[in-house]
């Protein structure tokens, strides 16, 4: 650490790489002390906003170097495992971007480097960080909206500015990349396992002159269900396939039961739980106007300095990864898939 405060290396300094610099550079408790991109210019200007010398393009260089306490991943999917079991067998303490990887046996190997190495590896999970969802699974444990309940959510867009978001090898597609952000907020709302996965979709961008460098064009569209061991259900719909000129209307989520409806939204900056109950009208039970990447980022750092295990960790991620992976194979045969 850097006097009270932890030394942490950024790799990736796209979008999110640049969200994740700007919240730790503004964290009480942590410095950014270097930066990483395999594109120098990108790596030179994050670096030179934060007003810090060390870039890097080469991520083991800038880790091992800059003697940083903590390693931000913030590069596409199929990457993370590489970049953050190097990371943990160097004794770095790993926030990873969501989703924690395409494949279990990368989950369970970044997962066992962070023990054998004894530090944490968090995922980027930053809804797990809103009092707005604890307000959620708050109300649900109690019955306010009776049991079990139906979780409604819809993702709508034309294709991804980053292309890599449609490659099935580099960041999976939307049933991965999205998805996994419902998965787990439904974990943490139901307060209970996933134990079914029904699903159908299809790549609807596939054949657009766009993705033509693609050589497998993820699933872009699709129609999830999945019920939890409460007996809740969750479901998520989602298309990354429309037209780059056309804008679906953004709608909160829904959840529906037997006594009550509840709206709920998950934006950046601002999150809001509203509640009916039967014979009653709509009351706004939460809302948080706080920033989720800097609520994750100041926590994370928090639990690391206190020696406390993150709130999203390896096992939530691959919680939610295994639920996307279900999802998948559901689509491929037709039936229903437990996760594993």
């Amino acid at each position: 650490m850097m006097g009270d405060k932890l030394r942490v290396c950024v790799v990736g300094a796209g979008d999110m790489g640049s969200r994740h610099a700007l919240c730790w550079h503004s964290s009480a408790l942590a410095q950014v002390v270097a930066v990483a991109d395999i594109v120098e210019e990108r790596a030179r200007a994050l670096a030179g906003y934060l007003q810090i010398d060390a870039w890097y393009t080469d991520y083991r260089l800038a880790i091992e170097q800059s003697e940083a306490d903590v390693v931000s991943v913030c590069i596409p999917t199929c990457l993370h495992p590489e970049v953050a079991i190097y990371a943990a067998q160097r004794g770095k303490h790993v926030l990873s971007e969501k989703p924690i990887a395409l494949t279990l046996a990368e989950a369970d190997a970044m997962i066992e480097a962070a023990r054998q190495s004894g530090v944490w590896l968090a995922v980027g999970f930053m809804r797990r960080y809103s009092p707005v969802l604890a307000a959620l699974r708050e109300q649900l444990g109690s019955g306010a909206l009776g049991r079990p309940v139906l979780y409604t959510a819809q993702d709508a867009r034309g294709l991804r500015p980053k292309r890599a978001m449609h490659d099935a090898h580099a960041n999976g597609g939307p049933v991965i990349d999205m998805g996994v952000h419902l998965y787990d907020t439904w974990a943490y709302a139901f307060n209970a396992r996933p134990v079914e996965v029904y699903a159908q979709g299809l790549a609807m961008a596939q054949g657009r002159p766009e993705l033509a460098h693609i050589g497998e064009v993820a699933c872009d569209t699709a129609a999830i269900h999945v019920r939890f061991a409460s007996g809740d259900l969750g479901t998520f719909v989602v298309t990354w396939g429309m037209p780059p000129d056309l804008v679906a209307p953004d709608v909160p989520d829904r959840i529906f039961g037997p006594q009550g409806q509840a709206e709920v939204q998950f934006h950046a900056g601002y999150q809001e739980l509203r509640l009916q109950r039967e014979g009653e009208d709509w009351k706004t039970v939460a809302t948080c106007e706080e920033n989720m990447y800097q609520r994750e980022i100041d926590e994370v750092a928090r639990c690391i300095v206190e020696g406390q295990a993150p709130p999203a960790g390896g096992e939530q991620g691959r919680a939610a990864l295994a639920v996307a992976l279900a999802a998948l194979e559901s689509i491929r045969t037709g039936k229903a898939v437990s996760p594993a």
